[in-house]
């Protein structure tokens, strides 16, 4: 008896959930650089677990456990004469878990994070190069379909000379993926995670509290109009908060100015990223913005993006930076304010806790508490119109030392080809799918379809706003060092 009480004792304690279900989310980053162009089906391929799926509410694994799958499809687009947009399949099916066994598991993708591809029924597809406004210009309007579109000698000049975005796909290590099980997972077996709390003792709540009465909590634009909220207190000096930031891939928002609005310009006409956009000016107690940070992967539409605010005087003995973070999801031509405008997620917790995952994962936070504020009501429009929700507490993040160093991989640097090498055939290639476009689609029987899709799908974006996607699974926990990275001890004293 004793010996068995020797052994039971020496196991790890099992998690509390045996089984997740299907349906819920979870995030990897990629290790391994994926591309239409050049990468072939049966590559293997290699991501660590960033955020896990959680089980009756708590995350089932801990961070860092290497995902492995492979690539089933790829498709590219080459000189553009038989596919216009490339395609790539990706399936993970293996977690290593922290013990050294492999946990075989069935999953799609379903999101790249801030990427200008979408993704349907697990296949991420690629952009349309000519669905730009430069692509479309075209005189055909008003004709039938024609093997001829170029009627205008002027059009065919302009011709000679569009430029086009790069239509391949290109997913370098560090590319966010948010994947979804496609069946339960028995997880019964795997170590009990330490539970966290988030709560704060009554001294720090006090502290927090004094700030928070000097503050709105809502930030305003410069015509006094209510704007994001404010939702998030980082605590530690002006140099932690650029090296987390910066550690961690964001970067800060250029001046507005002529050069500035040009570049934003040129990357909405083109598709591509401007990864230091500027962020638009809203105040505080009167104050404007003293720091901006962004972060987004290859798309000028999608980014997240957060302003701050130094205040006077010291909370828990640091400096503090109250912050209001939002997270966009679309950029569009608005008629009443005359301008471009950004459409915001609904679900601005969901986007918090993936900027806290974000310092955490770079090694820059310390801990992580929350301040509820029952006072606040779960949802408000933005100046711009977008419901959001929220539970109305305050994300408040201690600062560290970092102590990971930032490894920066982009287009301009691919590790593998992911494009033709010659500009002689990327030029032959823009101008077989510039073809290619203006004879299907620049006639007035395409671009009645085209008007009449654009209906039927504003038509249901109206339906089903305010709608809850319960379905999808998304993580709501709250992250921190402890939740992301929790301590584990197995038998025979191997950590993790």
């Amino acid at each position: 008896m004793l010996l068995v009480l020797a052994l039971g004792s020496a196991r790890p304690a099992q998690a509390n959930c045996d089984r997740i279900p299907s349906g819920k989310s979870f995030w990897v980053r990629l290790l391994d650089p994926v591309a239409s162009y050049s990468s072939k089906p049966g590559t293997l391929i290699r991501a660590i677990l960033i955020q896990s799926p959680d089980c009756d509410g708590a995350p089932a694994f801990p961070a860092g456990l290497e995902v492995d799958g492979e690539v089933v499809a790829a498709r590219k687009v080459g000189l553009g004469i038989v596919h216009e947009t490339a395609s790539l399949e990706l399936i993970f099916d293996r977690i290593v878990t922290a013990d050294g066994t492999t946990l075989s598991i069935a999953s799609q993708v379903v999101e790249v994070d801030n990427a200008r591809e979408t993704v349907r029924n697990g296949k991420i597809r690629g952009i349309l190069a000519t669905y730009t406004p430069q692509g479309r210009i075209t005189d055909g309007l008003g004709h039938l379909p024609s093997f001829n579109p170029y009627s205008a000698p002027s059009l065919i000049v302009y011709r000679l000379f569009t430029v086009l975005p790069e239509p391949e796909i290109y997913l370098p290590p560090g590319t966010d993926l948010r994947l979804r099980l496609n069946v339960p997972l028995f997880v019964g077996d795997q170590p009990e995670l330490p539970p966290v709390s988030f709560q704060m003792d009554e001294i720090e709540r006090g502290d927090i509290e004094m700030l928070l009465q000097k503050n709105t909590t809502r930030t305003y634009t410069g015509k006094g109009k209510e704007a994001d909220l404010v939702n998030v207190l980082f605590l530690g000096s002006r140099e932690q908060m650029d090296s987390a930031f910066q550690t961690a891939g964001w970067m800060n928002g250029d001046r507005i100015s002529t050069r500035s609005v040009l570049k934003e310009f040129r990357a909405f006409l083109t598709l591509s990223n401007y990864p230091s956009a500027p962020i638009t000016t809203q105040y505080l107690q009167g104050q404007r913005q003293e720091v901006t940070w962004q972060k987004s992967f290859n798309s000028y539409s999608r980014r997240d993006h957060l302003r701050l605010w130094g205040e006077a005087g010291t909370v828990l003995g640091q400096e503090a930076w109250l912050g209001a973070y939002s997270r966009e999801t679309s950029a569009v031509l608005s008629i009443t304010q005359h301008k471009f405008i950004h459409h915001l997620d609904r679900n601005l917790d969901d986007g918090v806790n993936m900027l806290v995952r974000d310092l955490t994962l770079a090694g820059c936070v310390k801990s992580v508490q929350l301040l509820p504020r029952p006072e606040l009501h779960d949802t408000f429009v933005n100046a711009t119109g977008d419901e959001m929700l929220t539970d109305g507490r305050l994300t408040v993040v201690q600062l560290a030392t970092c102590a990971n160093s930032r490894t920066e991989y982009t287009h301009a640097d691919p590790l593998i080809p992911i494009r033709p090498r010659s500009r002689l055939v990327r030029y032959l290639r823009t101008q077989v799918l510039v073809y290619k476009s203006d004879v299907v689609r620049g006639n007035l029987i395409y671009s009645g379809y085209y008007v009449g899709r654009i209906c039927i799908h504003a038509l249901r974006s109206r339906h089903q706003h305010g709608q809850e996607q319960e379905a999808e699974g998304l993580p709501i926990s709250p992250v921190s060092p402890d939740t992301l990275f929790p301590p584990i001890t197995f038998a025979g004293g191997s950590g993790l």
